[in-house]
């Protein structure tokens, strides 16, 4: 087996633990659960995980930075700690009942001020009793515990067991479920607890982002309306399209900001909303007529919001694409006036260089006159210095005869050299 161990997957060991996580402990009506759930800042994790640490050591356990649940035996009853993304939960369990189904959730701590040293915000308490049917006609009708208004009550687990709730923080500061064991095994009354403590959870986290999406939508009427004002100006050219330009531009940055900022919010307001239905579904609800059931409840208060943050979310990206199109249609009219620009430019260089060849010519002209000009002076002095040495030299005749001569050979070298040039410059 030592040649097998050593071929072992890095990740063999850390998966199989995981797969071993989150397995909530069996439990036998009658009893009484208060979970108090935080919501933990990833700077705050460090301390957390010293207390849970120093608690585990103290009762014999190891806790270690990457267990994610605990169960661990607490002053005559036992806590279980589990450890999520963003909140951590705290959950007291007590066996046996009391006179009372709820009661002041203090009552449930070690000492009053046991939370005082542990990082995070109170986001919910919840209590959870179990009881049996025998118990049914010792605390009298169940419904009077909750709001008539928003009472839900519905058989789960394949109708071997029945739930009152109504999702909302009573007198003694926490909210109220109560369950009815008609016969679960100790394995499955467990599994059913922690659904309905994460159906809770997650139905209240995924709200966070329901303020978010009413600022947000503010915001976005906001911009789609600046944006609705800018493309009328663009359609009837009003105003300059560099100016335009960077309005848009300014509005996509603000755009964009808006996203980063609600994006990563939205996202696990959408995860938590998928959550809270698969809980639902792993429930196996059967209604009961006339009484308000999970599902129904889930219908009627949570998609409502959760739509309002679908469509956040839909407007922001349909924002987006809009302010890329109208800087994509300035962009093209701004660069068809540069083309326009740059062809004027192009034809005022052209007939600048057509004046600069006719001054050219002119000036190549003017220079046949005066290269001529000096030449036949040339030439008359070398007649009279010819004429002084040789008397018998008709200077008069030479003279008359060397203007043209000179004027014809002026002419032929620069024509020579012209077009010795031009040949050069061709390629």
């Amino acid at each position: 087996m030592t040649g097998l161990h050593n071929r072992s997957h890095p990740l063999r060991d850390v998966l199989d633990k995981e797969l071993q996580q989150r397995t909530f402990p069996a439990l036998t009506a009658p009893c009484r659960l208060c979970q108090f759930m935080l919501t933990v800042s990833p700077a705050s994790r460090s301390s957390e995980l010293s207390f849970i640490q120093q608690l585990a050591s103290q009762q014999g356990s190891h806790f270690s930075e990457t267990d994610h649940d605990i169960n661990l035996p607490l002053f005559g009853g036992s806590l279980r700690f589990e450890k999520h993304g963003e909140f951590s939960s705290y959950i007291f369990m007590q066996s046996g009942s009391e006179k009372q189904l709820f009661d002041d959730p203090a009552d449930f701590l070690p000492a009053k001020t046991w939370f005082d040293d542990i990082p995070g915000q109170i986001f919910r308490i919840v209590q959870l009793s179990i009881i049996t049917p025998s118990q049914l006609t010792t605390y009298g009708n169940i419904d009077t515990l909750f709001n008539p208004d928003n009472c839900i009550s519905s058989l789960l687990a394949g109708q071997k067991a029945r739930i009152w709730t109504d999702f909302q923080k009573h007198a003694e500061g926490a909210g109220r479920m109560v369950l009815l064991d008609q016969g679960l095994s100790p394995a499955a009354l467990g599994r059913l607890v922690q659904q309905l403590l994460d159906l809770g959870n997650y139905r209240k986290l995924s709200l966070l982002g329901w303020p978010l999406s009413r600022q947000a939508l503010s915001k976005l009427s906001l911009l789609e309306k600046q944006l609705s004002d800018i493309t009328q100006r663009i359609e009837h050219k009003r105003n300059d399209d560099e100016h335009l330009l960077n309005e848009i531009t300014t509005m996509a940055a603000q755009t964009e900001h808006l996203i980063a900022d609600t994006s990563s919010r939205l996202q696990a307001t959408a995860a938590y909303y998928q959550l809270t239905l698969d809980r639902i579904k792993s429930l196996n609800e059967t209604p009961i007529e006339g009484l308000l059931s999970l599902q129904d409840f889930t219908e009627r208060r949570l998609t409502p919001a959760f739509r309002t943050s679908e469509s956040v979310v839909y407007r922001q990206n349909a924002l987006s694409g809009r302010l890329g199109r109208s800087t994509e249609l300035l962009r093209t009219r701004i660069n068809l006036k540069l083309e326009q620009q740059n062809q004027q430019l192009l034809a005022s260089m052209d007939k600048r260089a057509k004046l600069q060849l006719n001054m050219q010519q002119m000036v190549e002209g003017l220079s046949l006159v005066a290269i001529s000009y000096y030449a036949v002076q040339l030439s008359d002095k070398a007649i009279k210095a010819l004429s002084y040495w040789l008397p018998q030299v008709n200077a008069e005749q030479w003279q008359s005869i060397s203007v043209p001569v000179v004027v014809l050979m002026v002419a032929a070298v620069l024509i020579w050299i012209n077009r010795k040039l031009h040949r050069d410059k061709s390629p």
